[in-house]
């Protein structure tokens, strides 16, 4: 028998000195052997979370277990009580129904699992309970930390560049080395016909160090600290309502006084540059790029994203990969390479209708690539394995109760109830993997159907809107690779002296297709 035992502790504390994580193990490993068979070999693997709260299932050791689940690789799993899979109801019973398709038998030593109406009923309530008494938990935090704030004191930890919080006392102070550099931004930006990009590279240009010391500040990082009213004296809290994940409207949310870093008129000055910058910039027309998002460059590494530039002296579209210090440190090909916008476009479109002119390609595509129809029969397969190990149990439990060498007493009632339940899970799965091949492989019926509906949007193709385009072009292209560069020259309007790679997503093109066809 191969069994697992899954531990889980939610606070650091326990992570650290590993009370409970051990107990847990040691318990665990009692029941599995309270259920093996004497003269039965038992392989125990544990897996343990040490430090992760349950309200997720982003837990590494809960993913691993899981694969190994899927994988038919347990047969029995011993945990301490539903609580420990997760605190929320609808995790767990997505886990247990998970874990019941694998054939895999669930222990809990503090409850009783049965699988009944009655049981699943109980289990339900349970986990609903201990959401409950979580989300208490929770709200009556929430509500000693407003409090707190609203009393002025700082209810959580403070970790603001230009500041330094002492937990012990509460106390917010000025890092005076930190908040040199915060008046000097705002110095810089409200006092000087510079921009943000401006400086975040003068920040880079004299090596003045991030909190991280880093040596490298970035364009949003200052843009944060302009509109951060936290240099003015004034820190927000509660601006998230935390039952609904949507903002509080501004009368609810709370000012908590600090030292202020920036006088009430440089503050100001500051805000008003950046409204009268937001004002400007959204009377700019915005350009529309079809291939955003999917652009590669091969020579340099980065992505590849429009912009409306000057070259040769003429201002029109193009996709390049060159960046500014202040928003990357790989700034890009040298010297920067510029592709034209229009005759990329027309490059990709033409291979994105040469792709749909032939109809019984994306068909073919279709049925080859038909969902998951390898990973179901494997799964079949390994199902059919483990029925068969599960009639060897059964069957040598019923021998040795035969030859006498052991009673049907309540244990072994118990095991062969088990192997029964099993079998019934197993051969319930069978048959679900068994209907979706058949549906599976009947996939090169739809033949025709799918030969209809490419050229059915191959002839709607001019009458597509920019957005529709850009849908299609999405759905089937997953990344475009740019190597080469025009030639220089002022006349250079052709791409010669450029490689365009196009790698289509062809699983996803008969979806794609057909959601197309129902728009235009």
């Amino acid at each position: 028998m191969r069994a697992g035992i899954y531990i889980r502790v939610s606070t650091e504390e326990q992570a650290l000195h590993g009370y409970s994580a051990a107990e847990q193990e040691e318990a665990g490993r009692r029941r599995i052997h309270e259920i093996a068979l004497p003269e039965e070999p038992v392989e125990i693997y544990v897996f343990a979370d040490l430090g992760y709260s349950g309200a997720t299932l982003d837990r590494p050791k809960l993913t691993e277990m899981r694969e190994w689940i899927r994988d038919g690789r347990l047969d029995l799993l011993v945990l301490r009580d539903p609580d420990r899979l997760s605190r929320k109801l609808a995790h767990q019973l997505l886990l247990t129904e998970e874990f019941e398709k694998a054939g895999l038998r669930l222990e809990f030593l503090d409850f009783e699992w049965k699988n009944t109406p009655e049981g699943r009923l109980f289990y339900s309530i349970k986990g609903a309970i201990a959401e409950y008494e979580r989300e208490k938990i929770r709200e009556r935090m929430m509500r000693g930390k407003l409090q707190k704030a609203r009393q002025g004191g700082m209810p959580v930890g403070f970790t603001v560049y230009g500041y330094q919080y002492d937990p012990e006392t509460g106390k917010v102070s000025i890092n005076e080395d930190e908040a040199a550099v915060v008046r000097n931004i705002f110095k810089w930006f409200a006092n000087e016909d510079i921009g943000i990009a401006g400086v975040t590279n003068r920040l880079n240009d004299l090596e003045i160090p991030t909190r991280k010391r880093t040596g490298y500040w970035h364009r949003q990082v200052v843009r944060q600290i302009l509109v951060n009213p936290v240099f003015k004296g004034e820190w927000k809290y509660g601006k998230i309502d935390w039952h609904t994940r949507t903002p509080r409207p501004p009368r609810e949310v709370i000012t908590i006084p600090v030292p202020p870093i920036v006088d009430p008129v440089t503050w100001e000055k500051a805000q008003e540059k950046l409204r009268e910058i937001r004002r400007l910039w959204t009377k700019q027309g915005r350009r529309k790029y079809l291939l955003s998002g999917l652009l590669t460059c091969a020579d340099c590494g980065n992505t590849m994203g429009g912009a409306y530039i000057r070259w040769w002296g003429v201002a029109e579209r193009r996709y390049t990969c060159r960046r500014a210090r202040c928003v990357s440190r790989n700034q890009g090909c040298r010297p920067p390479k510029a592709i034209r916008a229009d005759e990329l476009e027309k490059i990709v479109w033409g291979q994105v209708k040469a792709f749909l002119c032939d109809p019984d390609t994306v068909a073919r595509e279709a049925a080859a690539s038909a969902p998951r129809a390898d990973e179901l029969r494997q799964e079949h397969r390994r199902i059919e394995k483990r029925l068969l190990e599960v009639e060897r149990g059964r069957e040598a439990v019923l021998d040795a109760l035969a030859s006498g060498l052991f009673e049907l007493d309540v244990k072994t009632k118990a095991k062969l109830a088990s192997l029964k339940e099993k079998r019934e899970r197993l051969e319930a799965r069978k048959k679900e993997l068994e209907h979706v091949l058949r549906s599976t492989e009947s996939a090169a019926v739809r033949m025709d159907e799918l030969r209809t509906l490419a050229e059915g949007v191959l002839d709607r193709l001019d009458e597509m809107s920019f957005e529709e385009k850009r849908g299609l072009v999405r759905a089937l292209i997953r990344q475009i690779v740019i190597t080469g560069r025009p030639k220089p020259g002022r006349a250079a309007k052709s791409m010669e002296g450029v490689a365009v790679t196009v790698i289509l997503q062809l699983e996803e093109a008969v979806e794609s297709i057909t959601n197309v066809s129902r728009k235009v």
